[in-house]
C-alpha cells in the first residue's frame, strides 16, 4: 500500500515560483496540471505556517499543528507578503508530505472527525457514486474552489485503484485520496486561475473573493456560507461583501485578523520571545507577559470589532487587566492612556535591562506614520554605551544620548528621535512609571517636537494624533496586509481615495474600503506597476 508518489513538478512562468527543480509528493501516479498565474493577479504563493494549521484544523476538525516544523519564510513586513512565499525550499516539499500522511490519519482515527468528511458511507455504495460526493464535497473545501470534472473523475480513478487494485477496506481507500487532495498544489498554495466574474471584465470570480475575505479575516479557508454566496456568484455585489464581512468579524475567528495583522503591524506578536533581565525588574514573569499580550489584543479588538475609531488610537483607556495592574500602581492621573503607554508596546521598544528611547521613535515613527527609518549606507552607528565614556552614568539614558548626539553623523537622526523617544522615560523597560533612574538621577521627559514643547508624552501625544489623523500609514498597512505584497506608486491614489473614505474611523470600516475597492475585487491588469 506504500507506493511511490508522483513528482509533482510546478514550472511557474514569469519566474514567481521557483518550483522547476522540486517536486509535490502525492499518493497516486497521475500528474497534476500546472497551475499558471493569472495574468496580473495575486502573485503565486504557498500558504503561511499560520495560515496552514488553520487551514487544516477547519477543514479536518484536527488538533495537530505541523507548520509549526515547517522552515521560516523570512518575509520581511507581513508574513504573508506573496514575494517571500513564492520559492519553495525542498525541505518544505518533505513537510507538506509528512503533515498529509499524519493529518490524513488524523482526520480518519475518529468517528467525530471522519464525520466531517464522510457525508455518505463508502462501504455501503455498490459503486463509486458515495466516493465521487465526498470527493467533491471535500475537494470544494480544500481547493476552496468547485473541482473541475477531469478533477473529479482522476481522484474517483484513484479511490476506484485503491479498493479493486490494492484491496484497501472503502473508509481506507478515501483516506488515500484525502492524503492525496493535501499534497496537491490547489491546496497547498493561493492560486486564481478562475473563469471572470460576470460583474465586469477581469473581475475575480465568487470563489477567489471568498478565499481573499476568508484569509484575511480568518487566516484560513471559507465557511459554508461564503462557498455558498461564492456558488451563487453573490459575492459580485459590495452589499454582499460588506454583509459578509460584518458577519466574519462578528465570528470569533476574526481573533486570527487583529492579532495578526496589528501584531505583524506593531510587533506585539514577538513579546513571548522578548527577555527581561528579572534581577532588574523581579515583577517580570510569563505570567505577565502573557497578560501584555492578552491586554494588547484586547485594545486592538477594541478597533476592530469595537467602535473605537483610529483618532483615539493614541489615547483611547486601557483594558483592565489584574496581571498587568501592578505596572499602573504609580500612575499620575491622566498619563497611561493610547498604544504608546500600553506596557506591551513599552517592553517591546526596551532592551532587557533599560529602556531605548531611539527604539521607541523607531517604531512609533515607522509602524505608525510609515516614516522610512534606514540609516545611510555604510554609515556605522556606534553602540549607545559608548557614547560619552565612563564618565556618563550608564543609567541616565537622556545624558547618554546627548553625548551620542554630539557626533554629526547621529545627531540628524536623533534630533528627530529622540524627543518622541525621551517622552517616554517615565516608563521602565517593562512599562511600569517611574520618576528617576536606577542611579537617582532624576528623569526629564521634556522636549520639543515638530516646534511643540511638551512635559511629557502626554503633551506630545496630541501633535501625533494630528498627525495620525491626516496620514495614510493604516491603510497603506492594510492595503498591503490584504493584497499580500507591498504598495506600489501605481497604487498610492488608490490608497489615498481609501483613506480619504475612511477617514479615520474603526479598523472594520477601513477593511470594509479595501475589501470593496478595485485592487482587492480586480486581477490586476497587465501593465500596471507592481
Amino acid at each position: 500500500m506504500n507506493r511511490v508518489a508522483a513528482d509533482l513538478r510546478l514550472a511557474v512562468a514569469g519566474g514567481l515560483l521557483s518550483l522547476s527543480s522540486a517536486g509535490l509528493l502525492g499518493c497516486d501516479d497521475a500528474r497534476e496540471p500546472a497551475p499558471v498565474a493569472a495574468p496580473g493577479g495575486m502573485p503565486l504563493h504557498h500558504m503561511t505556517a499560520a495560515e496552514y494549521n488553520s487551514t487544516v484544523a477547519h477543514l479536518l476538525g484536527t488538533s495537530l499543528r505541523p507548520a509549526d516544523g515547517f522552515p521560516a519564510s523570512g518575509a520581511r513586513g507581513f508574513d504573508a507578503n506573496a514575494s517571500a512565499l513564492a520559492t519553495l525550499p525542498q525541505v518544505l516539499f518533505q513537510g507538506y508530505y509528512d503533515a498529509a500522511r499524519a493529518l490524513a490519519e488524523d482526520a480518519f482515527s475518529s468517528e467525530a472527525q471522519r464525520a466531517k468528511i464522510l457525508v455518505c458511507d463508502p462501504a455501503e455504495a455498490a459503486d463509486a457514486g458515495c466516493a465521487r460526493d465526498i470527493i467533491e464535497r471535500f475537494g470544494l473545501r480544500a481547493f476552496r474552489r468547485p473541482l473541475e470534472a477531469a478533477e473529479v473523475e482522476r481522484y474517483v480513478a484513484q479511490y476506484t485503484h485503491a479498493v479493486t487494485a490494492l484491496e484497501m477496506p472503502p473508509v481506507e481507500a478515501v483516506q488515500l485520496v484525502v492524503r492525496t487532495l493535501l499534497t496537491s498544489p490547489h491546496f497547498l498554495l493561493r492560486i486564481e486561475l478562475g473563469p471572470d466574474s460576470a460583474r465586469a471584465p477581469g473581475a475575480l470570480n465568487g470563489f477567489e473573493i471568498a478565499s481573499r475575505l476568508s484569509y484575511l479575516l480568518w487566516s484560513s479557508l471559507p465557511d459554508e456560507a461564503l462557498f455558498e454566496a461564492a456558488g451563487r456568484d453573490e459575492l459580485a455585489t459590495e452589499d454582499e461583501i460588506l454583509r459578509q464581512v460584518d458577519r466574519m468579524l462578528a465570528d470569533p475567528k476574526s481573533a486570527a485578523f487583529f492579532e495578526s495583522f496589528f501584531g505583524q503591524w506593531l510587533g506585539t506578536r514577538t513579546l513571548p520571545s522578548h527577555t527581561v533581565e528579572p534581577t532588574l525588574f523581579p515583577l517580570w514573569n510569563q505570567e505577565l507577559k502573557a497578560a501584555m499580550i492578552d491586554q494588547a489584543n484586547a485594545y486592538f479588538a477594541a478597533f476592530t470589532t469595537g467602535e473605537r475609531t483610529w483618532a483615539e488610537f493614541l489615547t483611547a483607556p486601557h483594558p483592565e487587566s489584574p496581571l498587568v495592574a501592578p505596572l499602573y500602581t504609580n500612575d499620575p492621573e491622566g498619563v497611561r492612556r493610547g498604544f504608546l503607554t500600553l506596557p506591551a508596546f513599552l517592553t517591546l521598544s526596551s532592551h532587557a535591562d533599560r529602556t531605548s528611547p531611539t527604539s521607541r521613535a523607531k517604531t512609533i515613527l515607522a509602524q505608525l506614520f510609515c516614516v522610512p527609518m534606514e540609516p545611510p549606507a555604510n554609515m556605522v552607528i556606534p553602540e549607545l554605551g559608548a557614547a560619552g565614556g565612563d564618565s556618563v552614568p550608564a543609567d541616565n539614558v537622556r545624558k547618554k544620548l546627548e553625548k551620542h548626539r554630539e557626533s554629526p553623523d547621529c545627531a540628524s537622526c536623533h534630533d528627530l528621535l529622540d524627543p518622541i523617544g525621551l517622552s517616554l522615560e517615565n516608563f521602565d523597560p517593562i512599562g511600569a512609571y517611574r520618576t528617576e533612574y536606577p542611579n537617582g538621577d532624576p528623569i526629564d521627559a521634556a522636549g520639543v517636537y515638530d516646534g511643540t514643547a511638551f512635559q511629557d508624552v502626554t503633551g506630545l501625544v496630541p501633535t501625533l494624533q494630528e498627525a495620525a489623523l491626516t496620514g495614510t500609514c493604516p491603510t497603506e498597512q492594510l492595503f498591503a496586509y490584504a493584497l499580500r505584497r507591498s504598495p506600489t506608486r501605481g497604487d498610492r491614489p488608490e490608497i489615498a481615495d481609501i483613506a480619504a473614505r475612511w477617514d479615520a474611523g474603526t479598523i472594520a470600516a477601513l477593511v470594509k474600503q479595501v475589501v470593496t475597492s478595485d485592487a482587492f475585487r480586480l486581477r490586476r491588469a497587465e501593465g500596471r506597476a507592481r
